[in-house]
């Protein structure tokens, strides 16, 4: 569906701005979509990160609380108070690290002017999920992840629901029909999912000492671990182990991801490639996560190359009509992240 209200070009230009500060990565695969549903998903995008950096803020629950209610409030009405939000806002910037996410936070209102712009369709499914976002974010505030089900439900809460709201987009964009979203329907959830774990594994050592704790108890305790000891250097053995069970918990859900993928009209080709970047980007962090004590020192980051970027993106245009070519590429590369997980196993 097109957009039916006129946009203000520089309130849409300002959160094109903020995107790759925010997000190189997920900039990177919104820029390939078709016009017209890269805004939607951009702008979606944003949305949900606000969402997210409320709840990653240092503030007290009942600051969050606040903000988010405000937040999804003004989400249902025009012209924004800025007032309203404003004092939250100021709140939280006190309590947020990144200065990209100071950038966001002060482009809120640029943000919901391009909401604004969008069909009541598209806004009703935003909003829809970004409702069922903040619940499950608040949720989780003072609930520890006991295992890996309550892990899976963290991450749909995060993640989970994109896929869901990306599904609708693409329908409501005209890009897929009522059935074949109904099917993809089924497979969306976990290819969030996938993609959140990724995040989840690699950013660990960053996010202990910031009280975010996702790596499930019972697999530490097992170990003979706890928050306190993952990342400690002398306790490395131990941790390698759990990294190992991080990874071969989260490889299945990508199977969903490949398939979701290749169920997508074959014409559609850059609805295709903003699902291929992704899903191999996460298949290629998998690899160089395992085994890699990188992971639990947090003056080091984990991530793939620039080079290798440029190879999935490349690949992804290329293999993108081609399932069977689809399927093979990504056989491979679960193949050489099993292979690390046995050599690393011992097996």
């Amino acid at each position: 569906m097109a957009i039916i209200l006129p946009m203000k070009n520089g309130h849409l230009k300002r959160c094109w701005e903020i995107l790759p500060a925010v997000s190189r990565s997920f900039a990177l695969c919104i820029q390939k979509l078709p016009a017209g549903l890269d805004e939607k998903i951009m702008l979606a995008y944003l949305v949900f990160r606000v969402i997210d950096t409320i709840e990653d803020s240092s503030a007290p629950l009942e600051t969050k609380e606040e903000a988010f209610a405000e937040f999804l409030a003004l989400m249902e009405q025009r012209p924004v108070d800025e007032k309203r939000f404003g004092l939250h806002r100021d709140m939280l910037v006190a309590r947020i690290d990144h200065t990209y996410e100071r950038a966001l936070f002060d482009n809120v209102p640029s943000v919901f002017e391009v909401f604004y712009g969008f069909g009541a369709e598209e806004r009703a499914v935003i909003l829809k999920y970004a409702r069922e976002m903040v619940e499950g974010m608040l949720k989780f505030q003072n609930t520890p992840i006991a295992d890996f089900k309550a892990q899976e439900e963290y991450c749909y809460y995060v993640a989970g629901i994109v896929g869901y709201l990306n599904t609708h987009l693409f329908h409501l964009s005209g890009h897929i029909g009522a059935e074949l979203r109904d099917e993809l329907l089924g497979l969306s959830k976990n290819f969030g999912i996938a993609l959140q774990k990724v995040n989840v594994l690699r950013d660990v050592a960053y996010d202990i000492p910031q009280g975010r704790k996702f790596w499930p108890l019972d697999v530490l305790q097992k170990h003979g671990l706890t928050y306190e000891t993952l990342c400690a250097p002398e306790r490395r053995a131990d941790a390698m182990k759990v990294l190992a069970e991080m990874v071969e918990n989260a490889l299945p859900y990508l199977e969903d991801a490949i398939e979701y993928t290749t169920r997508l009209p074959r014409f559609e080709v850059r609805v295709r490639v903003f699902c291929l970047i992704p899903l191999f980007m996460a298949l290629e962090s998998y690899a160089k996560c395992v085994g890699n004590e990188d992971i639990f020192n947090s003056g080091k980051t984990v991530k793939i190359s620039k080079e290798d970027v440029a190879r999935i993106v490349r690949h992804s245009f290329v293999l993108s009509p081609f399932n069977g070519a689809l399927r093979r590429w990504f056989r491979s590369c679960t193949a050489d992240v099993r292979q690390k997980l046995s050599a690393t196993n011992g097996r």
